[in-house]
């Protein structure tokens, strides 16, 4: 074979492999460990909720997958980080609400990036509630707010990340209750906690799942939740609608992979992640986290997504700050 037909076979058979090797990706994926970003430091509610799954993917996959923390700047980091990774599906993120609510209006510059993250799957819902030191005498919802009334200049009230979903959260309910709360604002929720167990601060608002640890412990009560009603998990804990009727304040987790990502790569992901969340084990044990497994479609969580976005923004808009 002469030189010029073996350099046109050679290109032939190269566009071919290129043709196909996409599906062939897909179908033996993961061939290396898989990278998790998750935007706030280990031992948080949703690190913890992002570790269960990871190690459930890593026993169905047969590859490593690794959590890694990029905490800072209200998820704009591990939103940046994700938005530069190869469409390989060997990098993804644990997503908080927070990126799709907050971080697309405080931070205009990642907006379009941000939209054209690939969704792979709904995890699940996580309340968000208020707690109250444990040596505080106001014993419920009622009785905090009607206590925070009752002081000339109101409540501190502890909440983490400024311009995320507790602090966002924390303005509707002093909006929807008409009290004064002054938010002092914290890196992380295990601050923010520290110095409401040691009675610094009387108050916090946060996600439900980062309560339930003190709360066994007797070192915080649990006031009341953000969810539309009553959990089944905690029927004595009460929703904030209860007492502010319609008010409703939920945070949650979604896994999605970088802009690019082949269709059939993140039909393949999403899969494995439904089968993951269809574990009665793995449902269980994040039930006990404050972590709520709810089923959707990636087609549904883009359109929730879209929902959230609009319901929150102008809470955002308001009392955001970039």
């Amino acid at each position: 074979m002469s030189i010029a037909k073996w350099i046109e076979a050679a290109a032939l058979v190269a566009s071919g492999a290129l043709a196909i090797s996409p599906v062939w990706a897909e179908d033996v994926f993961p061939q290396h460990p898989v990278k998790v970003i998750v935007q706030t430091a280990a031992g948080s509610s949703i690190d913890v909720a992002a570790r269960i799954v990871a190690a459930s993917l890593s026993r169905r996959w047969g590859q490593q997958v690794v959590v890694i923390n990029q905490p800072g700047a209200g998820g704009a980091i591990a939103a940046k980080s994700l938005a530069s990774a190869n469409p390989d599906g060997e990098t993804l993120l644990f997503a908080a609400s927070s990126i799709f609510i907050a971080l697309p209006e405080l931070q205009k510059a990642q907006a379009a990036s941000i939209d054209a993250f690939v969704p792979i799957a709904f995890v699940g819902e996580q309340p968000m509630a208020m707690a109250i030191t444990a040596g505080h005498d106001a014993k419920t919802f009622g009785q905090a707010l009607q206590a925070i009334k009752a002081t000339p200049g109101g409540y501190n009230c502890a909440v983490s990340t400024r311009g995320g979903l507790s602090h966002l959260s924390g303005e509707a309910l002093k909006a929807a209750a008409n009290v004064d709360m002054t938010f002092i604002n914290y890196l992380g929720t295990s601050q923010a906690l520290t110095d409401v167990i040691s009675g610094r601060v009387p108050i916090v608002v946060d996600s439900l799942s980062a309560f339930i640890g003190p709360s066994v412990g007797g070192q915080i009560r649990i006031l009341a939740v953000g969810s539309a009603q009553r959990l089944k998990n905690m029927p004595d804990v009460p929703a904030m609608s209860e007492t502010l009727p319609g008010f409703e304040a939920t945070a949650w987790v979604a896994l999605v992979a970088p802009p690019g990502t082949p269709p059939a790569l993140a039909a393949k992901i999403s899969k494995d992640v439904e089968a993951v969340l269809d574990d009665n084990a793995v449902v269980a044990r994040l039930d006990e986290l404050g972590t709520y497994v709810k089923r959707m479609s990636s087609g549904e969580l883009t359109a929730f997504i879209k929902d959230q976005r609009a319901k929150w923004a102008p809470v955002v808009q308001k009392f955001g700050v970039p």
